[in-house]
């Protein structure tokens, strides 16, 4: 158990990845696009709610623990709204990110619609790192623990068909200073982009395939993408897979078990150098259609 915090402390200090790259990584994110691209808030025909857990490194004490709360109200036939609320607990850092989202739709042939979105974020970060036991006594990094605001912009575009979709984001657009007490520049400004799409193939009346992936580029982080595949039973049932290029592959399922509600649950075993000091990641979801149930 030592060892295991060791690493975990050893990948938070050192590399700050979890909390510096400011991105919530989800297994079953398919099912909620707008938690990844704001230009999906609210476009779909109903009002829905989303509750989503996810417990990561399942065996490595104070591991990631990710709880969100997500709102997407339709309005009009064009316009779409977004509220979120995400926290992301491990070790001694404490993130919760607010988030709202605009999204308008354009309807450019009587098959394909343009929709771009705006998410404001607001995130709010502690890190009691005073609480922890260094060799050398009086550390300055370690003197005072951290407490900071941080307010951020993404912007998202996309395009959607019936049968397939394709859309581009830019995350961050401000700098940001919350880390400005463990890197050497007081600005942390990366280009940061993702880009992704899926298209839908029907076999028959009762199966579909989907394929679709996520690609995620940002500057002084290696390139990160996910290939994902669904089968689609009777338009209700879902059977995933996806690849996340050197780091996991997730088997994922999405099960309609009322007309008001879907729970979807997801599990990463991981292909990098923590795979042999856990034992995966679970993620939890349910999807709420609020119209059917009022």
């Amino acid at each position: 158990m030592i060892f295991k915090r060791i690493i975990l402390v050893l990948i938070v200090i050192n590399s700050c990845t979890i909390f510096a790259q400011n991105k919530t990584s989800y297994s079953l994110y398919n099912y909620s696009l707008n938690l990844v691209n704001p230009a999906f808030a609210g476009q779909k025909d109903h009002t829905e709610l989303l509750l989503d857990s996810k417990l990561q490194w399942v065996g490595i004490e104070d591991a990631p623990r990710t709880h969100t709360f997500s709102l997407n109200v339709p309005f009009k036939s064009n316009v779409g709204m977004g509220l979120s609320i995400i926290n992301d607990k491990i070790f001694v850092f404490n993130q919760t990110k607010i988030a709202l989202d605009f999204s308008y739709k354009l309807q450019m042939t009587r098959e394909i619609d343009f929709q771009f979105g705006l998410k404001a974020i607001g995130n709010l970060y502690d890190a009691e790192i005073n609480t922890l036991k260094t060799e050398q006594a009086g550390d300055e990094f370690f003197k005072e623990n951290v407490s900071k605001f941080s307010p951020n912009f993404t912007i998202g575009a996309a395009i959607v068909h019936e049968k397939y979709y394709a859309h581009l984001l830019l995350n961050d657009i401000l700098k940001d200073k919350r880390y400005e007490q463990i890197t050497s520049s007081k600005d942390i400004n990366r280009f940061n982009i993702g880009l992704g799409g899926g298209y839908t193939f029907e076999l028959n009346n009762n199966l579909d395939l989907i394929p679709s992936t996520l690609i995620r580029i940002e500057e002084g982080t290696p390139l990160s993408f996910d290939v994902n595949t669904t089968l689609r039973i009777n338009k209700k049932y879902n059977v995933g897979l996806s690849y996340s290029w050197n780091n996991s592959i997730q088997i994922n399922a999405l099960a309609q078990v009322a007309e008001w509600m879907k729970f979807g649950y997801g599990y990463s075993l991981y292909t990098n150098e923590l795979s042999s000091e856990q034992s995966g990641t679970h993620e939890f979801m349910l999807l709420f259609n609020i119209d059917d149930v009022f």
